[in-house]
């Protein structure tokens, strides 16, 4: 079972008005500074669809925060992108991991995905089953007639965090903040499928929240990787 994600109201707040939307849908509301969400809290994390989501209570006890700067939060380049599941160059037990703290990803392994392989995970996936039935193409449910699916947008990796919470409560939490790179996150972001390096520097993040418990019952609680942040062109159909 997937653990949930803590968020902030207003972070869940915005991800309930944009969920529904495409990009142009989204656009229309930027036009409008009366409606544009573009600044606010939340814009940036995925339509977590597969997943739970929940607002952080009232009464949580925050055991840990880990900030922006934080050497225990990285972007690794080489889990940018769609990953899928014989890419040659996985984390150990990569898959289990981003299951339990991404759930699946919005889009199908039947679209587009296999053209936008990050470069350090490409292979050659079969797409046999699709010359053979056309109708596959494009289905949001995706297909088991063709490798997974297992990521596709900008990973985050949080290491030794299980020795971190040693003397924390299950029901305590980690507060984690995500610089956001709008050159990665925003349109035309040329350095997406590149080795461009992933900017923490910048001013905004976005913040969430995880149960001390959920991350002592993960597949391995010194290493994560969370599927969470949302670029303009997952929506978009620039890689889809």
């Amino acid at each position: 079972m997937p653990a949930t994600i803590y968020v902030t109201p207003a972070s869940l707040a915005t991800m309930l008005l944009i969920a529904p939307l495409d990009y142009y849908d989204r656009c229309t509301l930027s036009d409008d500074p009366a409606t544009d969400p573009t600044h606010r809290e939340g814009y940036y994390l995925k339509d977590l669809s597969f997943l739970p989501v929940s607002v952080l209570p009232d009464a949580a006890h925050i055991a840990l925060r880990l900030d922006a700067d934080a050497a225990e939060v990285t972007f690794p380049t080489e889990l940018r992108g769609c990953i899928f599941e014989r890419a040659p160059h996985l984390p150990p037990d990569y898959q289990r991991i981003i299951a339990y703290w991404s759930g699946s990803p919005i889009n199908a392994n039947s679209d587009c995905a296999v053209y936008y392989q990050c470069p350090a995970q490409r292979y050659e996936v079969s797409l046999a089953a699709l010359k053979a039935s056309p109708e596959l193409i494009g289905r949001r449910d995706g297909t088991p007639l063709i490798d997974a699916l297992l990521s596709e947008g900008v990973v985050v990796s949080i290491a030794g965090l299980g020795a971190l919470i040693v003397e924390a409560a299950d029901d305590d939490f980690v507060s984690v903040e995500l610089p956001i790179d709008d050159d990665l996150l925003g349109l035309d972001n040329g350095g997406f499928l590149a080795e461009k390096p992933y900017d923490v520097t910048s001013a905004r993040v976005e913040r969430i929240f995880l149960r001390v418990a959920d991350i002592r019952r993960s597949p391995n609680p010194q290493c994560l990787y969370i599927d969470i942040l949302r670029y303009e062109e997952l929506d978009y159909g620039f890689y889809y």
